[in-house]
């Protein structure tokens, strides 16, 4: 991942230059492969470069056009290159070494501002127009590119990455008390905040103009149900779903260096690597997998050390040809040294603890070459998504024959004899898509650590039940499904991820999260997304004869995709527990404390084997320890 950063004057007053260069010292904490500044009176941009796609590699950003009227830095990957290459009459030839930098910068003299609106891919880029004093700062439709923004009264900052903005002298850390409360009960901010008063984050779909020293947010694109899709059968539906699956896998295997898939056995993360394995052979290349396993010492006294899915990824690598096996484990990892670690880059706590897990996946990715990781994140949230809605809308519909029928049919992968049917559909009956019991949720809340006490007084059971109530429910249509592949969440893990691996050179990539794959999916009938009492029909039928069946019908889910995590917690049990059991006795009069005394002193008191029951407590506890140095703010 590459890093942009900039300056826009918003005054007419100019800015110091040695901000800028604050800026890129601050962001060179990847060591990039080119580094370049562009300034003038009224604006100042910066990239630091990780090359990875074969035109990048020739590519010298921040780029002027040829009239030097528009300067552009960028962090892109443009997927629909030859059909913009068409719109913009250019050559296949030209083509080959046109790096999407210029691509996107083209689309913009054509398009102006509206120029998102015809590009596909994961990018976040800013375009300065002199001729019309106009910046625009635009990100991808679901914000696979980080990018944060502080609109200071005398000037508009961005950069790719928190400490960008944290590095100017003039900004101060003061801490987003609204954010900090969500952030504890893990709930969904209302906006795109961030820890810090004042930064955001620009939301995905949308770009930010500054011109005339104001600053707008204007939505290009937002994901909702299209037109249906009517096609003359199920075959016709399954090919036109597994061509554009294969596209999105295709587009993001485009890569100078060696690229690499997380694999874990599952339905999502087999289906990517069969598919960029087969491209990359075409192409005489091969793919590098990375599995998560058990160490061969096992653990029987560790809370997770059960099964994990070796069996499965062998199965998957074997039909497929693939030889690059990279097993990774946990069994020296340490819980608060990788949180230092993704504090120290983020400078930020964050909800999604992927990164801290997958440290070292990175590291040996990064020790073989590999810069580009694809990810399965997103396929549970729409495409291969169980789609239990189908047979809840049958019953809505009182489509009772239609709906035994499809739970009966014969000669299916998981037939079911007469009396076994009659005992699911009755089941179905009885058990409809109803709010999940209160209690049940509030015993979610209390196990996050955090004090009763704190938690009344801040009115947090209230804030934390009010938004959980749309997500306890199962999806019932495909707009539930745009709530969750939207839901904010979502991106804090690609925002984290991506600023991690870039730290290692490495970019995430996620072919679950295709604009024109998702879009028609959407368009498709319901019928075809769950059918023989098997959700994932269409994903499960377009991957024919690219997965051994048994993983293309696979319903159960044995291990994890971090199989052995609790030995990250018991590798450092006597920090995790001399800490916190500090911060109790330095804190056991005050009136506002954040973690809750009782539920420390089980982990005190409890096995070192069995830290793992108490991750979320750990995990917020030390992420934030980091920042009592870096905010004027006690954490009590």
């Amino acid at each position: 991942m590459s890093t942009i950063f900039g300056i826009i004057d918003k005054s007419g007053e100019g800015f110091d230059r040695q901000w800028l260069e604050l800026m890129n010292a601050d962001l060179a904490h990847g060591a990039p492969d080119r580094s370049g500044l562009w300034q003038n009176e009224n604006a100042g941009l910066g990239n630091l470069q990780v090359f990875n796609t074969p035109e990048s590699l020739a590519e010298i950003l921040p780029m002027e056009s040829l009239e030097r009227v528009l300067t552009i830095c960028s962090d892109s990957r443009i997927d629909n290159r030859d059909q913009i290459a068409g719109r913009l009459s250019i050559s296949p030839h030209d083509l080959k070494t046109t790096p999407d930098s210029s691509l996107i910068l083209k689309a913009y003299q054509k398009w102006g501002t509206a120029c998102c609106t015809y590009l596909r891919g994961d990018f976040a880029f800013g375009i300065y127009d002199v001729r019309n004093r106009q910046f625009i700062l635009a990100r991808d439709h679901f914000g696979m590119r980080p990018i944060f923004y502080f609109d200071h009264p005398r000037f508009f900052i961005f950069s790719s990455e928190l400490r960008g903005i944290l590095a100017l002298p003039f900004f101060e850390k003061e801490l987003n008390s609204v954010w900090f409360l969500d952030y504890l009960i893990n709930v969904e901010r209302e906006e795109n905040d961030t820890f810090y008063q004042g930064i955001f984050s620009l939301p995905p779909g949308n770009q930010i103009v500054v011109k005339s020293g104001i600053m707008t947010i204007q939505k290009y694109w937002e994901l909702s149900i299209p037109d249906r899709i009517v096609l003359k059968n199920d075959g016709e539906y399954i090919e036109g779903y597994k061509a554009l699956f294969e596209n999105s896998v295709k587009n993001r295997t485009r890569s100078a260096f060696p690229v690499g898939a997380e694999l874990s056995g599952g339905l999502d993360s087999s289906s990517i690597a069969a598919i960029a394995q087969k491209k990359l052979t075409a192409q005489g290349n091969q793919l590098h997998v990375f599995a998560r396993v058990l160490p061969e010492q096992v653990n029987s006294a560790l809370d997770d050390d059960g099964k994990d899915e070796t069996a499965e990824i062998e199965m998957v690598c074997n039909f497929c040809g693939i030889q690059n096996i990279h097993q990774i484990t946990l069994e020296d990892e340490k819980i608060v040294e990788n949180i230092g670690q993704n504090i120290e880059v983020v400078r930020s706590p964050f909800y999604s603890n992927y990164a801290v897990y997958n440290l070292n996946a990175h590291h040996v990715a990064k020790s073989i070459g590999v810069r580009t990781m694809l990810s399965g994140h997103g396929g549970d949230q729409m495409v291969t998504n169980p789609a239990h809605f189908v047979y809840q809308d049958y019953m809505r519909k009182f489509r009772y024959l239609k709906l035994f029928r499809d739970i009966r049919a014969k000669d299916t992968m998981h037939d079911l004899e007469f009396v076994k049917s009659l005992r699911y559909f009755f089941n179905l009956r009885r058990n409809k898509n109803d709010f999940i019991n209160k209690r049940r949720e509030i015993k979610k809340l209390f196990k996050f650590g955090i004090n009763p006490d704190f938690l009344v007084q801040n009115h947090l059971e209230e804030r934390y039940l009010q938004n959980r109530q749309h997500a306890m429910l199962l999806p019932e249509n495909g707009s539930d499904l745009i709530l969750k592949i939207t839901h904010r969440h979502m991106n804090d893990r690609i925002e984290a991820t991506s600023i991690m691996a870039g730290h290692d050179g490495i970019e995430f990539r996620y072919p679950m999260y295709d604009v024109d794959l998702i879009e028609y999916y959407l368009a498709v009938p319901d019928e075809i997304k769950r059918k023989f009492r098997s959700g994932r029909y269409l994903h499960r039928m377009a991957m024919q004869d690219e997965l051994p069946p048994p993983i293309q019908w696979r319903r159960d889910k044995n291990g994890t995709i971090n199989p052995g995590l609790a030995r990250i917690f018991t590798n450092e049990a006597l920090k995790v527990k001399s800490d916190l059991s500090r911060y109790s006795e330095a804190h056991q009069n005050s009136t506002a404390l954040i973690f809750d005394p009782t539920m420390i002193g089980y982990l005190v008191a409890d096995d070192s084997n069995n830290l793992y029951k108490y991750k979320s407590l750990i995990n917020k506890f030390f992420q934030l320890q980091n920042f009592e140095k870096i905010i004027e703010k006690k954490f009590g």
